[in-house]
């Protein structure tokens, strides 16, 4: 999808097609490698909602819901539910439009019936 959100970044040096090969692969590889290491992140972590008065079940439940989200909707949550960051913010960060992120963001609110709260518009 990022690549039609800003298809300059093709600059012509390859055959399309290598190029996509090498541009899918390594957003796979990439994709791998986040989820693991934020499995590994989080059975790492002391559970800091726990130090803040979330019971230690909350908590369990919190870390459970960010492993089986796909990366991206487990990304944008942390951004909109954790650090508070606007949806404007999480688009520049993620490469995306405002559009999109709200639209994640109400999918993450459907998959977990959470009320609609977090990144501010």
């Amino acid at each position: 999808m990022s690549l039609l959100d800003r298809p300059e970044q093709f600059d012509g040096r390859s055959h399309i097609t290598t190029w996509l090969y090498a541009v899918t692969t390594n957003a796979c590889f990439t994709r791998l490698r986040n989820r693991r290491t934020r499995q590994r992140l989080i059975s790492e972590q002391p559970a800091p909602a726990a130090a803040a008065g979330a019971s230690a079940e909350t908590t369990t439940l919190v870390r459970q819901w960010l492993e089986q989200l796909p990366d991206e909707l487990a990304t944008v949550a942390v951004y909109a539910f954790v650090d508070e960051m606007t949806q404007q913010e999480i688009a520049d960060q993620l490469g995306g439009s405002r559009r999109r992120i709200s639209d994640l963001l109400r999918r993450i609110e459907e998959t977990v019936r959470i009320p609609a709260r977090g990144a501010r518009s």
